[in-house]
């Protein structure tokens, strides 16, 4: 089978076990990161959380957009643990705002936390996760990677850098490992962006298309199950019933 992007629903074959394999998440005190985090704890996955905020529980705390903060991040990771198993990007953010509005410090934000952070962490635990024979690289990404919208220039930029770059890596690292799948993922019932959750709500209470967290995380350990996965899945909330949605 020739390995590529699909935009199509497939059959989930349930080849990988999940039971302690080491899992390290990103953004895992986030909507989708929390979720996804206790989803695998009860597969029986050793789970290694990262999160920024220190009032938040995670195994560890990092700003990932600090180089020095996310190197001593790697280091204690390494001392800590022999091999990774699943390296899964859930960190990110989202400003949306028109060209005049943007700014120095939105656009090296979104850079750093988007785009770069997720490059030099993969890089960084390259050694730990080689050590996995069936290792994988899981980067939850964005509709907004595919499809340009007014008034989300700089999002869109990093999510579509974001995508070049992980679908890169994936032909990269072709019959080796660790293996990548990028996940091109439309909106979710969390906080993340500009809109609050009780506005979201509303808004799909009316008919506007998003998944809810716990959808997500369940399509997410599905996917990282089977072994047959393509580089690129994309879930769009419409094409699963959750509602209709309009191009921005």
């Amino acid at each position: 089978m020739v390995r590529g992007r699909s935009r199509v629903r497939f059959p989930i074959l349930a080849q990988m076990n999940l039971a302690d394999k080491t899992i390290l998440i990103t953004g895992a005190t986030g909507g989708i990161g929390s979720v996804l985090s206790q989803k695998l704890k009860d597969q029986g996955s050793n789970v290694i959380t990262i999160g920024r905020d220190p009032n938040k529980p995670a195994t560890y705390h990092a700003d990932l957009t600090d180089p020095i903060s996310r190197q001593e991040l790697v280091n204690r990771i390494i001392q800590d643990y022999k091999k990774i198993d699943i390296l899964i990007h859930s960190a990110g953010v989202g400003i949306y705002k028109p060209l005049s509005e943007i700014t120095q410090s939105d656009w090296n934000l979104s850079f750093t936390l988007n785009v770069e952070a997720p490059f030099f962490l993969t890089q960084a635990l390259s050694p730990i996760l080689e050590k996995s024979s069936d290792s994988l690289v899981l980067t939850i990404g964005s509709g907004a990677g595919t499809i340009p919208m007014r008034g989300r220039s700089l999002y869109c930029a990093t999510k579509f850098a974001l995508r070049g770059l992980m679908l890169s890596l994936a032909e990269e690292s072709r019959n080796t490992h660790p293996s990548y799948c990028l996940i091109t993922l439309g909106s979710t019932l969390t906080p993340f962006g500009p809109l609050s959750l009780d506005k979201k709500v509303e808004e799909s209470l009316n008919g506007k298309a998003y998944f809810t967290p716990e959808w997500v995380a369940n399509k997410l350990v599905e996917i990282m199950q089977n072994d047959d996965r393509e580089d690129e899945i994309t879930l769009f909330p419409g094409d699963y019933g959750f509602g209709e949605w309009k191009k921005p």
